[in-house]
């Protein structure tokens, strides 16, 4: 019998136990190491992750090495090429502006006292007359001047039209007043002083009709002295001794710190019969004269001008002649006058013989362009008796040119030639075909003309297609940075891309902005 506790003998069944148990043991240490695989398996995983780094490395490293490709490219290019600057073709204006002191003549007739005594005047200075209108009165008894020193209250007292009168000239001067012309106030002032002595002295003259005194010897002058067949206008009280010159008269002399003087005449004055009583402009046409530059005079002869006046920055449109003067000083030397010619607003100068002002000049549209991109370029000068199917489109004609075989054989062939000007039966080529010297023939191979003429065109390079392509144009005017140009005559239109210095460019030369 063997004991459940003899430990030295084995008993059978927990030997089966045993054997059990180390199948068992072994099955769990397969079992243990398969997971020990199975958790391994995640480190044969690095080499695609592997892989993948090294194909963004490669991506990186080709997108690196394509920059840098390029920027190569570019610094060679900007080596052997050319960098131009453009400038996009606009339609517009071009405005010349000079700076000028001119003296306005007008057609002023004079009228003068007939009789001895005071002087009053009642229409306001400016003011535009007809031949009812009561101008001036000469009282020989000072009786006016007398009941204006001790006239009342009552004599200030303002009518209905008065007030409106006053208010329409306070309502004019705000709306036109601005701070940096604070000399307007001045001539504000004496507007107003000229409104209140007319209303004064009519209340007085009404007063003296109304009462019938005794004694008083008032002579009423009415506009133009009452000839109902001369000429009325705009009342002006002050002479300065240039009422009777002519455009014709003008020399520098008169510009040269002229030392001007007026003479007017004031309410009350003691006159005499002769005294100048007061002028009337005629006319709404005027003239403003001034000397100028021949370069300019010749530039400006026969067209319309604007003139910008200083005293109150009006502009006004005139039409301009030159005259010739002979200019002060023993050479007697022929200088340049300018006259240019307005026909309206005279009354808003009547105070004004001296003005300074600016003109504004060739202000036609046009398409306009930097003096910097035209350029001037000789052309060979090719009849049309020779040349020969001249195509609009593409701007070509044919001519025919002759060559010799190896065997002394004569042959023609067909070419054509850029036109960029088409005048007086002759077109313009340029020499990169044929040149100066050379034999082209008509179509028919017999007629013959050897090219020995030539002539410069102005132009610009369009460079739409990127390289540059000589395009003629004509200029209508131009100031110190811009031209004006013919938008009729030209081969270029609004957004075309000029170069903006045509000196750094060569003809067809292939460039980039």
């Amino acid at each position: 019998m063997v004991s459940r506790f003899d430990f030295n003998n084995e008993n059978p069944r927990r030997k089966e136990a045993g054997k059990s148990n180390s199948k068992s043991s072994k099955n769990n240490t397969k079992k243990t190491a398969k997971k020990e695989v199975t958790h391994e398996k995640p480190k044969t995983l690095k080499f695609p992750l592997f892989k993948n780094h090294v194909s963004f490395k490669i991506l990186l490293y080709g997108m690196l090495a394509l920059v840098g490709a390029y920027l190569i490219f570019v610094v060679v290019k900007s080596i052997n090429g050319k960098n131009i600057s453009t400038y996009q073709v606009k339609e517009g204006a071009l405005t010349t502006q000079n700076t000028y002191k001119g003296l306005i003549l007008r057609d002023e007739q004079m009228y003068y006292c007939q009789s001895d005594g005071y002087y009053n005047f009642y229409l306001k200075e400016g003011e535009k007359a007809s031949h009812t209108d009561l101008v001036y009165t000469i009282d020989g008894s000072g009786k006016i001047k007398e009941m204006m020193t001790n006239q009342t209250d009552e004599a200030s007292t303002l009518s209905l039209d008065d007030l409106t009168e006053i208010k329409s000239e306070i309502v004019k001067f705000s709306k036109e007043y601005e701070r940096e012309d604070f000399e307007d106030v001045y001539d504000f002032k004496d507007e107003l002083d000229g409104i209140s002595l007319k209303m004064s002295n009519l209340y007085i003259l009404n007063k003296i009709s109304s009462l019938s005194l005794n004694g008083t010897n008032v002579n009423k002058y009415y506009c133009a002295d009452g000839d109902i067949t001369a000429s009325t206008g705009y009342v002006v009280y002050y002479y300065d001794g240039y009422e009777d010159l002519k455009p014709e008269d003008i020399n520098s002399s008169y510009f040269d710190d002229v030392d001007y003087e007026r003479h007017m005449i004031v309410n009350n004055d003691i006159v005499a019969s002769g005294d100048f009583a007061y002028k009337l402009i005629t006319s709404n046409t005027w003239q403003l004269v001034f000397p100028i530059e021949e370069e300019k005079a010749n530039e400006f002869d026969g067209k319309e001008m604007k003139v910008k006046f200083s005293k109150n920055q009006e502009t006004l449109k005139g039409k301009v002649k030159i005259l010739d003067a002979i200019a002060p000083g023993k050479n007697m030397a022929v200088e340049k006058i300018c006259v240019v010619t307005f026909n309206t607003n005279v009354a808003d100068y009547f105070n004004n013989r001296f003005v300074e002002f600016e003109i504004f000049t060739n202000d036609d549209a046009g398409y306009k362009i930097p003096k910097s991109s035209v350029i001037e370029k000789e052309f060979l000068l090719i009849p049309d008796t020779i040349a020969y199917d001249f195509n609009e489109i593409t701007n070509t004609v044919c001519v025919k040119l002759d060559r010799y075989a190896e065997d002394g054989t004569k042959t023609f062939i067909q070419t054509e030639l850029n036109v960029y000007r088409v005048e007086d039966g002759t077109y313009y080529v340029d020499g990169s075909i044929v040149k100066l010297g050379n034999t082209v023939y008509g179509s028919d191979e017999v007629t013959s003309y050897t090219i020995n003429r030539t002539a410069t065109l102005l132009g610009v390079y369009k460079i739409n297609q990127g390289y540059a392509d000589f395009k003629n144009i004509k200029k209508l005017y131009e100031n110190d940075e811009y031209i004006i140009i013919d938008p009729q005559y030209t081969m270029i239109k609004p957004y075309d891309y000029i170069a903006l210095d045509a000196s750094k460019i060569k003809d067809n030369e292939y460039i980039y902005e």
